[in-house]
């Protein structure tokens, strides 16, 4: 994991102790970390996104997903020369985003790409890496000033550094 990635669990759940190890920058380093619109990462603000109630009492934003799906093409378009397959991660805490997601990821890039890219909510992802993380936080529209599940943390530490 990159060093500026890895600081905010470092200082949200372990205290600032847990350490990178030697030259992770250098080792994690990626063409598309230089990308002024990708970066190492980069928080988007789809202000224009509503959240809406999915099946099995979840919920989507389709706005969302669709940025999501313009990242995703963004990433391939500018990095033409890079095998993005199998490197992708697609994730979400709700289900009913991921059902969004994968509906359109498969209708701007064919239904084989859900072999390609790994769809999954944060609990199945567990344990996995993928040089690329696209996380859906769909909690969105008039009212809505936090996150769930990221209620209490504090993101004011990281205005020091460019995302």
């Amino acid at each position: 994991m990159h060093p500026l990635i890895s600081q905010l669990p470092s200082r949200i759940f372990y205290n600032s102790l847990l350490l990178d190890g030697p030259d992770m920058a250098e080792k994690t380093k990626q063409p598309w970390h230089s990308h002024e619109k990708l970066g190492i990462y980069r928080f988007f603000n789809v202000s224009r996104g509503q959240e809406e109630p999915a099946p099995n009492h979840s919920l989507k934003n389709v706005t969302e997903a669709q940025v999501a799906v313009s990242l995703f093409a963004r990433l391939r378009q500018d990095f033409l020369s890079i095998d993005l397959d199998f490197r992708v991660g697609v994730v979400s805490m709700y289900s009913g985003q991921i059902a969004e997601l994968r509906r359109a990821f498969q209708r701007r890039f064919g239904n084989n790409i859900v072999e390609l890219v790994d769809f999954h909510t944060v609990d199945g992802f567990q344990g996995q890496e993928k040089d690329v993380i696209i996380l859906s936080c769909v909690r969105a529209g008039p009212g809505v000033s936090t996150v769930g599940f990221v209620a209490g943390v504090e993101f004011r530490h990281f205005s020091e550094h460019p995302i």
